[in-house]
């Protein structure tokens, strides 16, 4: 049941993500970062409709992302994918004019709503659209670099390359409005606007749960030493910071180890150290 309820709030998600593209950003000729970016340079230079360029970029980064990252990590973010792919694909099909009179503000917001609100959805459910989030987890996995810092970049270069493509700086400024909107309504969806979360479990599989974030999510444990009140039983309690978009694929994984594991959740205003601040050898980030 609960995967099927991630695969509808997936396609939703897409469809959201989709409807913003297709109806806003494509006909006021906007752009985007990553992926979704270079879709839109083809198309505008050769006219090449993106839900086709979508699956062609994509099927040899989801081919590497199994080969690296296992296809446990992939299973919604190829759903995501193909939901995208499959709605542009439809509404290429409906003619709906949205009357804003060319305003690239009212754009530029509507657009950001529809669209963060899409991946909002796509990244609550556990899933992603694919594309630069895959690249990012791969150069996060042999990399000090997080993965916002990754996608980042992959955006910055995109919009970067835009701009040398088509001399076209005012839309682009546009763009990175929306983008930041886009970012926005992503963080409230997906936890009230937290960027990270810490997650404490009682288990009595806390060895074995310990391994598993370690390998497949990629944070750091501690692990507490704690004694059951009423049992009087001793028992390591694993403790993690993670960020915000893995907080669905841990509790998939608490799941399947231990289902009678005790959890709790809690918002981090504020994470500094190793792996958020901090690099592997203990300096920090460049800013």
């Amino acid at each position: 049941m609960l995967r099927f309820k991630n695969l509808f709030f997936v396609i939703l998600g897409a469809g959201l993500f989709s409807f913003g593209l297709n109806y806003l950003i494509i006909p006021n000729h906007l752009y985007e970062g990553g992926a979704t970016g270079i879709n839109l340079i083809l198309y505008y230079l050769l006219g090449i409709q993106p839900w086709i360029m979508n699956i062609l970029i994509n099927i040899p980064l989801f081919i590497l992302g199994w080969k690296i990252l296992g296809k446990r990590t992939l299973y919604y973010s190829i759903i995501g994918t193909v939901g995208v792919t499959a709605w542009l694909a439809l509404f290429e099909h409906i003619p709906i004019t949205i009357p804003l009179e060319g305003d690239l503000i009212l754009v530029s917001i509507l657009g950001g709503i529809l669209m963060g609100a899409g991946l909002g959805i796509i990244f609550k459910a556990g899933g992603t659209t694919g594309g630069s989030d895959i690249l990012a987890r791969i150069g996060h996995k042999y990399t000090s670099f997080t993965i916002g810092q990754i996608i980042l970049s992959i955006d910055v270069l995109v919009l970067t390359l835009t701009i040398v493509v088509f001399h076209d700086l005012r839309n682009v400024l546009y763009t990175l409005m929306m983008v930041t909107i886009v970012s926005r309504v992503i963080d409230l969806i997906t936890d009230g606007n937290y960027g990270s979360k810490g997650v404490m479990i009682v288990s009595e599989k806390s060895q074995e749960l310990a391994q598993a974030i370690d390998e497949n999510i990629e944070r750091g444990i501690t692990l507490i030493k704690a004694q059951g009140f009423y049992s009087r039983k001793n028992i390591d309690m694993v403790y993690s910071v993670i960020y915000k978009s893995q907080l669905q694929e841990m509790k998939d994984l608490i799941h399947r180890i231990d289902p009678h594991a005790f959890i709790t959740i809690t918002d981090a205003h504020e994470v500094l150290g190793e792996g958020f601040t901090l690099d592997s050898n203990k300096q920090p980030f460049e800013k």
